[in-house]
Parts: structure tokens; C-alpha cells; sequence
């Protein structure tokens, strides 16, 4: 009878304990955060030398990102950095240049763009090693409409560059979506 009432005793106890852990399934806001909060570690403005070697290819992936979408071909950007054209993941924000050629031209004609890649904040910088860096960019597009009203606005993104002949080439690009960027803003 000891034994009975041992084993229905440490069955209860283990029952209990079992009961009370806390479930380790993950929100999808509390992933989100985790894995912003992870994202920024690591990022710092470049030394003054080293910021004019960084804004030169940030500034030119978003001319031939704006151009590409004022004239209606994602070529103009493909061409230039055909590693863009793969790993398309729209709910992440991955490669998502042709979304924006889409949505942009899909109710009016674009005359005309202007970004800034530091109107927010000074460009940020992750260094991977000698050959990859990971650029964060806080700025803004402004797409001038042919009713001369503008489209576009606040972006938050990171470009990936890696050196290929003495060379930074853009190869692949990561927008901020919505809900990531207001958790990076509580972050701040």
C-alpha cells in the first residue's frame, strides 16, 4: 500500500510541475523582437574616412532603385546587381524592389525621384569581415507624380555589400516591414 500511495504521490508531484512550465512557444511579436533586437547589435557610424567609401554604393543601388521604378523596368536594377533578382521574400522585406516598381506605378505616372540615405540619421555600419559589411540606412524617397503631388516616403533598410573586383556591390537588401520597425523604434 506504500508503494501505491508513493508512486500516486510522485505522480501528482511530476503532473504539477509539468502543469506550471511556462509554454516556450513564441508570439510572433515576441519572435519579432528578438530577432530586431539581435539585428542592431553590432551596427556603429563609420569612421569618417571609411563613411564616404560606404555612402557611394548606398547611394548608387538607390539611384538605380529609383530609376528603375520611375521607368517601369526592374531591369535597370537587376542589371546592376542580379543577386537582387533571387531570394524574393516579400514578408520579410528581402529583395523587394520589384514590389515597389508595382505599387508605385500602379495608379499614376512617376516623373521624377529624390532620396536621402541619412534624412533620419547617419548611415550605420556592421562590419562582417574584410569583404562583407552590412550597411543600416535611415532616409527617405520622394517620387514626383505627373499630378506634381509626390509619393513615397520613410525607409528603414539594410544593404548588403560585399567586395568583388576592389568593388562594393549590393547583394541583397532588407527593408524593415512595419511591425519591425516599431519595435526597432522601441528599441531606440
Amino acid at each position: 500500500m506504500k508503494i501505491f500511495l508513493m508512486k500516486s504521490i510522485l505522480l501528482i508531484v511530476l503532473a504539477a510541475l509539468v502543469g506550471c512550465q511556462q509554454s516556450e512557444a513564441l508570439t510572433e511579436n515576441q519572435i519579432t523582437k528578438v530577432d530586431t533586437e539581435a539585428d542592431m547589435e553590432g551596427f556603429v557610424e563609420p569612421e569618417s574616412s571609411n563613411w564616404v567609401e560606404y555612402t557611394k554604393p548606398a547611394r548608387e543601388y538607390m539611384y538605380y532603385r529609383t530609376q528603375a521604378v520611375i521607368n517601369k523596368d526592374i531591369n535597370i536594377l537587376w542589371d546592376k546587381y542580379p543577386d537582387l533578382k533571387d531570394n524574393i521574400d516579400p514578408k520579410q522585406g528581402v529583395n523587394v524592389e520589384k514590389d515597389e516598381l508595382k505599387s508605385l506605378n500602379h495608379n499614376f505616372k512617376l516623373l521624377d525621384a529624390n532620396y536621402n540615405i541619412e534624412s533620419y540619421e547617419r548611415m550605420k555600419v556592421k562590419k562582417i569581415n574584410a569583404n562583407e559589411v552590412v550597411l543600416l540606412i535611415h532616409g527617405t524617397i520622394s517620387y514626383l507624380r505627373t499630378d506634381f503631388d509626390e509619393s513615397g516616403g520613410e525607409y528603414l533598410i539594410k544593404i548588403f555589400l560585399e567586395q568583388k573586383d576592389n568593388h562594393w556591390m549590393v547583394v541583397r537588401t532588407d527593408e524593415y516591414n512595419l511591425e519591425e520597425y516599431k519595435e526597432w523604434l522601441k528599441g531606440k
